[in-house]
């Protein structure tokens, strides 16, 4: 170990230990706790290196050809282990992620771009190194027409690319996924029309609505299908969280949701989410805290094998009990991912003290205050990559 950054050998006693505590973990037994602690780090701006030296940190547009797939793995693969700032260098990568505890080393296609919506051509903004997706501005019948036809689209072309370098190039001492920024179908369709009109829509026009969402599932299939044909599994396969999986995982989301009643989002947007979770033989959705209304519904669904939640903000009063609940019930049925953001360590504590340890997967961020203030009571969280 240098400088707390630890190499793991593919061959070693240790790494075999991690991918059976991984493997339970998706079968909710014992010995199936996966846990992390870090310092937060909210997202930070991004710049997209060019040949000729400079960065592009800020476009109207963001275009494929902008994006060097080739240089931005010249920027992961040239910092060194080894120097003094090796671990604030990984705590900073856009591209591939060193492991931390429990959690596997990873990489996967830039996951700051909105791959789904900048294929079905919506406008891709970047203003002081943030993307953002803004609405479709032509004919919707257009948004279909293109849904069909992906072959040859220069952002399909781009992802493919990013798989194909980073298997060359990362892996080891990463582990590639093909699961990055990848929204559900009802997110893409609020991302085409615009979230107002989108919410109205449900309402006033479930046809076109439907259409639409057809058109999103087929894409998300489509790119779900070509990144399984594209990778080529170095023992075993990555969710995007940095859980190992024995098999195939797709990673889902429906974050519009959180603003739609349970009875919307069965009748209008489920049917088509089912038919991604079932595109690979392993599935994990992911919510927000905000969004725990559609969770009687997704536990009920066989072919789904994990729920994340993403804890954003941290609840309190009345809140944090009914929160609290509900991972509880989640447990009851698929293993859980918590991802959050904790004010204090008695907070980890007490939900941890609260939820089982099978099937649990624990990744605590905690401010650097209060690791400071914490001394030798704070918890570790090992930096550390994989080896030959």
């Amino acid at each position: 170990m240098e400088h707390g950054l630890e190499i793991i050998s593919l061959h070693s006693a240790a790494w075999a230990m991690l991918q059976d505590k991984h493997r339970a973990f998706w079968r909710k037994e014992a010995g199936g706790f996966v846990r992390a602690s870090s310092v937060f780090a909210p997202s930070l701006p991004s710049r997209l290196p060019q040949p000729d030296g400079n960065y592009i940190t800020q476009t109207e547009r963001l275009k494929p050809h902008m994006i060097h797939v080739n240089l931005m793995i010249d920027e992961i693969s040239s910092w060194d282990p080894a120097e003094p700032d090796a671990l604030e260098s990984a705590k900073a990568q856009v591209l591939a992620f060193p492991g931390v505890g429990d959690l596997m080393p990873y990489c996967r296609p830039f996951f700051k771009i909105p791959w789904l919506e900048a294929m079905l051509g919506c406008p891709i903004k970047m203003t002081e190194g943030q993307i953002w997706v803004e609405p479709y501005e032509g004919d919707l019948d257009e948004v279909l027409r293109r849904a069909a036809h992906l072959d040859g689209n220069p952002w399909l072309e781009l992802y493919i690319a990013f798989l194909r370098q980073m298997q060359e190039r990362l892996q080891p001492p990463y582990l590639v996924s093909a699961n990055t920024l990848l929204r559900g179908p009802s997110d893409l369709v609020a991302a085409i029309l615009g979230v107002k009109a989108a919410c109205l829509g449900w309402l006033d026009d479930p046809r076109r609505m439907a259409g639409l969402m057809r058109a999103c599932t087929d894409v998300h299939l489509a790119v779900v299908e070509a990144g399984r044909q594209a990778l080529q599994p170095l023992q075993g396969y990555m969710s995007g969280y940095g859980v190992w999986a024995p098999a195939p995982v797709v990673r889902m989301q429906a974050d519009h949701s959180s603003l739609l009643s349970p009875d919307i989002y069965a009748r209008q947007i489920l049917p088509y989410d089912l038919e991604i979770i079932r595109a690979c033989p392993l599935c994990l959705f992911h919510i927000h805290n905000n969004g725990y209304h559609i969770a009687p519904l997704l536990v009920q669904i066989e072919e789904l094998d994990a729920i994340e939640v993403v804890v954003d903000p941290y609840p309190t009063g009345k809140r944090k009990a009914h929160e609290l609940a509900m991972m509880q019930m989640i447990q009851e049925h698929k293993p859980l991912m918590v991802d959050a953001n904790f004010p204090t360590l008695e907070e980890a504590e007490w939900m941890l003290d609260n939820l089982v340890p099978e099937g649990l997967y624990f990744n605590a961020q905690f401010s650097p205050q209060v690791l400071a203030a914490a001394g030798d009571r704070g918890p570790e969280g090992r930096l550390w990559l994989l080896g030959h």
